[in-house]
């Protein structure tokens, strides 16, 4: 039977030791107990079982001699199902090929002899669980980081949303506001029993003039409209990644997003030719484009905003669909050219350099590519290749 003993304290990591031989068991829980939270077992089969019943494990310490499933056995077994448990193997001498093969494969991150010493053992054990520890944070930091990028980028988004907005309420206000003024006014004639021909007249042209400015609310309502579907791309509710995603849509929708952040900088003009979807999510194909056009957006210098030029194309290219941000601004350096795709890597004063890194994942998680070219003094193009989902796929 396995001990699985007392509740894991807080900032205390849980400790698996696997031995056939109790009386091992019982020193290491004695040795160790006061510092970790101690799992024990039997058999590697047993530690399979307690694994999948905890939460997490922080790190294995596993004889490599044992009935059934042996140690190695085990911690390959274990960095499929929990591969940032650190694993450690204790191996007799006769043992000792097996644990280094185990260390070249990467099994586990190193071995202890037996009979262990308690100094090397305690040594072993704070660097594990230190370096588990270090892995959490750094997960949970990279999470973070990525959320500050994306809370960047509904910042743009968010701002030209006001812009693209403003308009067509605008027309909506102002067209309702006269509709009103103008029933009083029909209101007020119709109070007499008979209308004098002048007065007719004026009434029915006071209805064409409702009608059309309804037309024109009804207009500015669909405008709102189109953007509200835009800012579904940005839904905190994930689409799933597999479903088939209209790349056409997707580009025009961030470049409305987008329209109101580019007339402060320049012209941002479409080019799209007729697609196939592609597999992915829309929400996140969405996050890839809106930070390459912001990025273009932002390397335009300041100059006559009819000389700054950002372009999206979307066209096809046999079994791939291609989706081009193309600006004429500053260029990117020939020394930094290879390093924008790097993590915190940012030729900017601001940004957390992540951008392009996220980006870049993005497009591969989606079993595309995501390349750049770029000269100083002359612009730079990002160029997408996505392939085309299945159901899409042209005959030849």
């Amino acid at each position: 039977m396995s001990d699985l003993g007392p509740k894991t304290p807080e900032g205390r990591v849980t400790v698996l030791y696997v031995d056939d031989d109790r009386a091992n068991l019982l020193a290491f829980r004695a040795l160790t107990g006061d510092l970790y939270d101690v799992v024990t077992a039997r058999s590697g089969e047993e530690a399979l079982r307690i694994l999948a019943e905890l939460r997490e494990v922080a790190v294995l310490i596993t004889d490599q001699r044992m009935p059934g499933l042996g140690g190695a056995e085990l911690c390959e077994q274990v960095r499929l199902s929990h591969p940032d448990t650190v694993r450690m193997l204790v191996t007799a001498y006769s043992d000792l090929n097996a644990a280094v093969d185990a260390i070249n494969r990467g099994h586990v991150s190193r071995y202890l002899r037996k009979p262990w010493n308690p100094d090397e053992l305690l040594a072993a054990l704070r660097e594990a669980a230190e370096f588990y520890r270090l892995t959490k944070t750094v997960q949970q930091l990279q999470v973070r980081i990525a959320e500050t990028e994306r809370m960047y980028a509904l910042g743009v988004l968010v701002a030209g949303i006001g812009h693209e907005l403003r308009n067509p309420l605008g027309w909506i206000t102002t067209n309702l506001t006269f509709c009103r003024r103008a029933l009083e006014h029909i209101q007020q004639s119709l109070s007499g029993e008979v209308l004098p021909r002048t007065e007719r007249e004026r009434v029915q042209q006071t209805l064409r003039e409702m009608d059309a400015a309804l037309q024109d609310a009804g207009e500015g309502a669909l405008r709102v409209q189109e953007i509200v579907d835009g800012i579904s791309l940005s839904s905190r509710n994930e689409a799933p990644v597999d479903q088939p995603v209209d790349v056409v849509h997707v580009v025009r929708s961030i470049g409305r997003l987008v329209q109101g952040e580019a007339l402060h900088r320049g012209r941002l003009t479409l080019s799209v030719e007729e697609v196939p979807p592609v597999l992915g999510s829309p929400t996140r194909l969405g996050q890839v484009l809106l930070n390459l056009v912001v990025n273009a957006l932002q390397a335009l210098p300041p100059r006559p905003h009819e000389q700054n030029v950002v372009s999206i194309r979307v066209y096809p290219d046999g079994e791939w669909v291609c989706l081009e941000v193309r600006d004429n601004g500053v260029g990117i350096a020939p020394e930094s050219l290879g390093r924008i795709f790097d993590p915190f890597f940012t030729t900017k004063g601001q940004g957390t350099g992540l951008g392009l890194a996220i980006s870049r994942q993005i497009v591969l998680e989606m079993g595309g590519t995501l390349d750049v070219e770029s000269e100083v003094g002359v612009g730079s193009r990002f160029v997408v290749r996505l392939p085309v989902a299945p159901s899409g796929r042209r005959r030849p």
